[in-house]
């Protein structure tokens, strides 16, 4: 299923492209948004710059501007962007609560940058936003709700502030210029360029499987709980790694667990994470129950595999191998394309592209358990090539069949 993300242009007085306006899309041939909640529609840019597109293929080097209101300020959502690379545009008709203005306040002291969208610059919504001056970098002006005769007058509005103003919807050369000699810093509109859409493939956990870790989160510190609730949810587990290997982090470690990404980011960053797909409206996968306890069944098989062949520090990237390697039917697409979006240490990717190495040979044995009608004669014919009794094997085999968790 695809997804979609509109993005405009922002220049600087020398014609230079130096961020894009990011814009919720339903559609790659979109020309506006159709929407009815502007949380679920800023949560649906932000879900699709982290996960669905990708950072870098969306800006680049450059800055994103992204809607923003006091609900999705509220929330902590933010967190789960790099602040270096965004500046969030504060809605027209947010609402200027003391507890808003303290939030953004705690926000720009942490550095985040803000900007005030469609800003009117009626006497009484500047006074109305003033307070938020201080931590607001940039006020952006609709010209086409704007006196054209009125333009110097506004510049000369904000001149006791320290603002820089864009112009938005500059439609000719001759507002350009007016514009840019009347003190504009910033300038977006159709005479520089219409929004593109960019499209990806929508890959999102269902929003019960984040809730639940959420909750967890809520109720435990315990990062062993947390390490079986994204067992329970392979899709999870991929969009946690596709996360972390994002630009943003600079994240050169080879992979080979969840808990070593979970000890990273910590229990705030986390949840502020989860929190994005509470907004989504991502759609239950075919056969979704049926692939996740098989997934489980391998993770669970290969971890209690090497702790009894006396390799426990493998035991934690053979549970990640396992929970992984049905994630190419779980979202439909090939392994190698998923291999493709996620950095994963080399004998992992071994085991799950060509099913070769030391992991690769328990997953290996992992698929043959899973679908064998024998059983028995089976394992008594694989046990003697793991160097393991037929009785010990089965008592594996029976523990990773029975057992949802996995032990320390």
């Amino acid at each position: 299923m695809d997804t979609y993300i509109g993005r405009q242009p922002i220049f600087d007085t020398d014609g230079r492209c130096i961020a894009y306006e990011l814009l919720y899309r339903n559609a790659i041939d979109s020309a506006g948004a159709h929407f009815s909640d502007d949380g679920k529609a800023t949560a649906r840019v932000m879900i699709n710059l982290v996960h669905n597109i990708g950072l870098s293929a969306i800006i680049g080097e450059r800055l994103g501007f992204i809607n923003v209101d006091e609900n999705i300020v509220m929330s902590d959502l933010m967190h789960s962007l790099p602040k270096e690379k965004f500046v969030f545009e504060i809605l027209e008709y947010t609402r200027v609560t003391p507890e808003f203005i303290d939030k953004v306040a705690d926000l720009h002291a942490m550095g985040y940058r803000f900007a005030l969208d469609d800003f009117s610059c009626a006497n009484e919504n500047i006074d109305y936003f003033r307070r938020l001056f201080p931590y607001v970098e940039i006020v952006k002006i609709d010209l086409l709700a704007t006196d054209y005769d009125h333009i110097e007058t506004i510049v000369e509005k904000f001149r006791d502030y320290n603002v820089k103003l864009l112009a938005e919807k500059v439609e000719d050369i001759a507002v350009f210029e007016r514009c840019s000699k009347a003190g504009f810093y910033y300038f977006q509109g159709y005479f520089f360029e219409k929004p593109t859409v960019i499209a990806g493939k929508k890959i999102e956990p269902s929003v019960a499987n984040a809730l639940d870790l959420i909750n967890t989160l809520h109720a435990s510190d315990d990062i062993h709980k947390v390490c079986e609730k994204f067992a329970l949810c392979p899709e999870l587990t991929y969009n946690l790694l596709r996360y972390i290997n994002s630009a943003e982090f600079n994240f050169h470690q080879e992979i080979t667990s969840v808990r070593q990404i979970l000890q990273m980011l910590g229990p705030s960053r986390l949840r502020s994470w989860l929190g994005l797909f509470l907004y989504s409206d991502a759609e239950d996968r075919r056969f979704s129950e049926a692939i996740i306890e098989a997934a489980k069944f391998r993770a669970n098989l290969m971890y209690r595999l090497v702790h009894a062949h006396g390799r426990p520090e493998m035991a934690d990237e053979a549970f990640l191998t396992g929970s992984l390697s049905l994630i190419d039917t779980f979202l439909q697409m090939s392994m190698e394309e998923v291999i493709d979006n996620i950095q994963l240490r080399e004998s992992t990717t071994d085991a799950l592209l060509k099913r070769e190495g030391y992991l690769g040979k328990f997953l290996s044995i992992a698929e043959k358990l899973e679908t064998s009608e024998k059983i028995h004669t089976l394992i008594d014919n694989l046990a003697p090539k793991i160097n393991l009794t037929p009785g010990r094997l089965y008592a594996i085999y029976t523990e990773a069949l029975n057992n949802n968790t996995f032990e320390k």
